[in-house]
C-alpha cells in the first residue's frame, strides 16, 4: 500500500531505520534518515500526520550510525528540526501523537465489533504465492 494510500485511510507509515532499508547498503547514518530521501520523503508523501517512527531495533544486527539506539532520538529531533521543514508541533507528531491518534481509532473499532460480535480475522501472509514466487520483493542494492 502506498503512503498516499495510508493518508487517504487516515493511517500511519512506521519509519524504520534499517540501513538496508535507508540507503540500500549495510551502512547508514542518521543523515541518511533525515534526508530527502526516506523520513523526509515519506512526509513529504503521506503528510506529517501520517508519519511516525517504527525503528524496531528488537531484531535488526544493523543499525545507523547515530541512531543506535533511542536514546540517540533527541538528536533525530535536533537535526530535523534543523531544517525549515519541521516544527516542534510536527517533532511531537511524529514521536508519538500520531500514533496515538491511529489507536483510538483502532481501538474505538475493536470497540464496535465487539458490540456486534464480529469476530476478528485472523490471516498470514504466504510465504510464496501459488506460483512459487516469494513475497519478498526487495531485490538487492540499487545501482
Amino acid at each position: 500500500m502506498s503512503c498516499k494510500r495510508i493518508a487517504l485511510n487516515d493511517g500511519l507509515v512506521m519509519v524504520a531505520f534499517y540501513p538496508h532499508f535507508v540507503s540500500c547498503s549495510g551502512q547508514a547514518t542518521l543523515h541518511d534518515v533525515v534526508g530527502r530521501w526516506h523520513i523526509n520523503h515519506i512526509r513529504e508523501v503521506a503528510g506529517i500526520d501520517h508519519v511516525g517512527i517504527g525503528a524496531g531495533y528488537d531484531g535488526v544486527n544493523l543499525v545507523p550510525k547515530g541512531l543506535e539506539d533511542v536514546s540517540k532520538y533527541p538528536h533525530l529531533f535536533a537535526a530535523l528540526l534543523e531544517s525549515d521543514k519541521w516544527s516542534e508541533e510536527d517533532i511531537a507528531k511524529l514521536a508519538g501523537r500520531n500514533l496515538i491518534r491511529v489507536f483510538k481509532k483502532v481501538e474505538a473499532v475493536r470497540d464496535q465489533m465487539e458490540l456486534l460480535r464480529v469476530a476478528p480475522i485472523d490471516q498470514s501472509i504466504p510465504a510464496e504465492d501459488i506460483m512459487g514466487r516469494s513475497y519478498c520483493r526487495y531485490q538487492g542494492p540499487r545501482t
